[in-house]
């Protein structure tokens, strides 16, 4: 039933109350019917009780022309024929009904409703050709809000399968470097390579979980950072050397997952490896009003002209573009008086966001 009277609403209802009410006095005041010769309680008398009469008519009209439009469907309602009948139909029941509920002098009969019949059969055709109008742009507007829920729901699902993908690029190559580190090692020196297998179990329970998530929070990506630099301490010896400043404020703040880990990583591969003498690494956290601020500084060797162009800083460019849009960034730039600062700018979230 209620998809029958789909569109019958109070602001429906409302302006044919301001039609019949119109109509109403229109009857009052014209000379031929007498009423204006009486007092002002003759007039309001006559007022009010044609005001019924025309409610009576009209309100029976819309409703029958609503229901036999809602029952065409949206096919039905773009044919002409639908439309004929409907006003037609409208027409011949409001005038059964005014006979009912005695509207209608009993005298006059099939006549008087005849003639009722064609004097709201016009109305009834004006009153049609609004709903149909009314209904055709009601389902265009929910035809035009489920395409852009659907367009939503596949924008947010090629994200995910995007960020996915990305993240899938990330896995493997963290896996299998340091699993390489692991096996020259245990060729060398034994019992640096049962320490590394160490650092490395640690490694990997911080980062496995943490691999297939959306985000992780500063405090669990810097534990796996952590981890990571025990592995490569244990390559390097005092070659490498590592500071991790990050406020107890920010550790709960939401962070892409692997994102600081690369960038460690890229770090110590292309910035302080390939040097005899090794180098530092500092990892640093800030807060600048509602941004976080994650910086990775190198004494390495420096920005050269394939910096910034790999895998890894591709990947965390397209994760912050995916996830943030133009509220994230990736800078590169040389540190004094050697090495490289690669600093990521994105929203702060989560609980040190509060």
């Amino acid at each position: 039933m209620q998809r029958l009277l789909n569109g019958l609403s109070w602001s429906a209802l409302a302006l044919v109350t301001a039609f019949c009410a119109l109509q109403a006095l229109e009857w009052v005041i014209a000379p031929m019917n007498g009423v204006v010769e009486g007092g002002a309680g003759d007039l309001l008398l006559a007022f009010v009780s044609r005001l019924t009469v025309f409610l009576i008519t009209a309100v029976t009209m819309l409703v029958t022309a609503v229901v036999i439009l809602n029952g065409a469907g949206r096919a039905g309602r773009e044919n002409l024929a639908v439309a004929v009948l409907a006003t037609l139909a409208a027409a011949v029941v409001a005038s059964v009904t005014r006979y009912i509920v005695g509207a209608t002098p009993a005298s006059e009969g099939a006549a008087f409703m005849l003639l009722v019949f064609a004097s709201w059969v016009g109305s009834g055709a004006i009153l049609v050709a609004g709903y149909v109008f009314h209904l055709r742009a009601q389902s265009a507007d929910g035809e035009a809000r489920a395409a852009e829920l659907r367009r939503g729901a596949l924008e947010t699902q090629q994200l995910a399968t995007r960020l996915r993908l990305l993240q899938a690029q990330v896995e493997p190559h963290f896996l299998f470097n340091t699993l390489s580190n692991v096996r020259r090692l245990c060729q060398t020196d034994a019992a640096a390579g049962r320490a590394m297998l160490g650092q490395l179990s640690r490694y990997l329970r911080a980062a496995l979980p943490k691999m297939r998530a959306h985000e992780t929070t500063l405090a669990e990506e810097i534990d796996l950072v952590s981890a990571y630099l025990g592995v490569q301490k244990i390559r390097m010896g005092e070659r490498l050397a590592t500071t991790i400043d990050a406020p107890a404020a920010l550790l709960q703040a939401r962070v892409p997952p692997m994102i600081l880990a690369t960038l460690v990583e890229n770090a110590v591969k292309h910035g302080v490896g390939p040097l005899a003498e090794g180098g530092s690494i500092r990892v640093q956290a800030e807060r600048a009003g509602d941004t976080l601020t994650l910086r990775v500084a190198d004494n390495g060797r420096g920005l050269t002209a394939a910096s910034g162009s790999g895998v890894g800083l591709a990947n965390i460019r397209a994760r912050l573009a995916a996830l943030y849009g133009g509220r994230a960034a990736l800078r590169l730039e040389a540190n004094s008086p050697r090495g490289v600062v690669a600093t990521i700018s994105l929203p702060l979230a989560g609980e040190a966001a509060a």
